[in-house]
């Protein structure tokens, strides 16, 4: 499988221009805003129907009906696990399966595998924004969703959080609320992925929620969505684009005395990270410590925008505190790299 990783690109002190990185098409403006992505997971990020052979579920057809089995049980707003309605689907189409046989494919649907480009592409979008998921499943498919990528999500919300299935209103409505009261955004801000547009994309973009339609093997053809895209790499490619990132800024500061040294580390780890890591827009902040004395501070941002918000806002006050806890004297050299997702 191929990896995404992102590599800079030339470092200066001041801003520059984002270079063309080519490829995808030109992104829309609001994209540069958004500051939070979910998507939905069975049959947008999980490839469900490379293991529906277990079931019996041998070609599109069948796999087909399957799904529109299970959409019209979640609309039946049936209470209980949500794997409950995958199994009476299937017991629908194949009455005649084993009920350990039905039941092991709807408890482990987690462990399906992941279509090609979730895997890289989810960290190169976390890098750009917050990144979640909001699913038909019960949590512990999310749990194995999770742990078969190796990806901690920024926001999970299930049908079990939400006591309903998308694409019901209650499921929906609740969903919105879910999603803005845990991510403290406004709805503008928030894009939804998904491979379905009567189960994701029609109420999310009713409730003012901007919307991406997925194109997946399995899923719609068409959706009505603010944008469409072939692939991930397509959507990383964009969202860099529109946001001018993700931008890191690397403070650089050499402390000869190992005691006054040990100072600045903890000044940096205790208070100055940990501080930075809560403003909005910064993606990941670290440090490193090398044999001759330096220590180097590396923050990551989403963009342009959550770079220029951080200055306006925090810059100044975070450099005064630094010289007054690590002293005035110490030089804290900059520089920013523009980073590049490579598949």
């Amino acid at each position: 499988m191929a990896s995404m990783q992102w590599a800079s690109g030339s470092l200066s002190g001041a801003p520059s221009d984002a270079p063309d990185r080519g490829g995808a098409a030109t992104p829309p403006a609001w994209l540069a805003d958004i500051q939070l992505i979910t998507f939905d997971c069975f049959g947008t990020l999980i490839d469900w129907r490379a293991g529906a052979g277990a079931v019996e579920l041998d070609d599109d057809a069948e796999f087909a009906r399957f799904l529109d089995a299970c959409r019209g049980l979640e609309r039946a707003d049936k209470p209980g696990p949500w794997a409950a309605c995958v199994k009476e689907a299937i017991r629908g189409l194949r009455p005649a399966l084993r009920p350990a046989v039905i039941g092991l494919f709807a408890d482990d649907l987690g462990r399906q595998p992941a279509f090609a480009d979730v895997a890289p592409a989810l960290p190169a979008l976390q890098a750009l924004t917050r990144v979640g998921v909001l699913a038909n499943s019960d949590p512990s498919h999310q749990i194995e969703v999770a742990t078969g990528l190796r990806f901690a999500f920024d926001l999970v919300v299930t049908s079990a959080d939400l006591r309903a299935c998308k694409p019901l209103d209650r499921a929906w409505d609740a969903a919105v609320r879910m999603a803005v009261a845990r991510s403290a955004l406004p709805r503008d801000a928030w894009l939804h992925i998904s491979a379905f547009g009567k189960l994701d994309l029609e109420p999310a973009r009713a409730r003012g929620v901007r919307t991406c339609h997925l194109r997946r093997r399995g899923g719609d053809d068409r959706a009505a969505a603010d944008l469409s895209v072939g692939g991930l790499a397509e959507l990383v490619e964009l969202l860099s684009k529109a946001k001018r990132g993700p931008i890191v800024i690397e403070s650089e500061v050499c402390v000869a005395d190992a005691a006054a040294r040990e100072g600045v580390r903890r000044y940096l780890t205790e208070r100055h990270l940990p501080a930075l890591r809560a403003v909005p827009g910064v993606r990941a902040a670290r440090l490193y410590e090398y044999d001759d004395g330096r220590l180097v501070d590396q923050v990551v941002f989403g963009g342009e925008l959550e770079l220029a918000a951080y200055e306006e806002a925090f810059a100044a006050e975070q450099r005064v505190a630094f010289a007054t806890a690590c002293g005035r004297e110490l030089v804290r050299t900059s520089r920013r790299a523009l980073l590049r997702a490579q598949l």
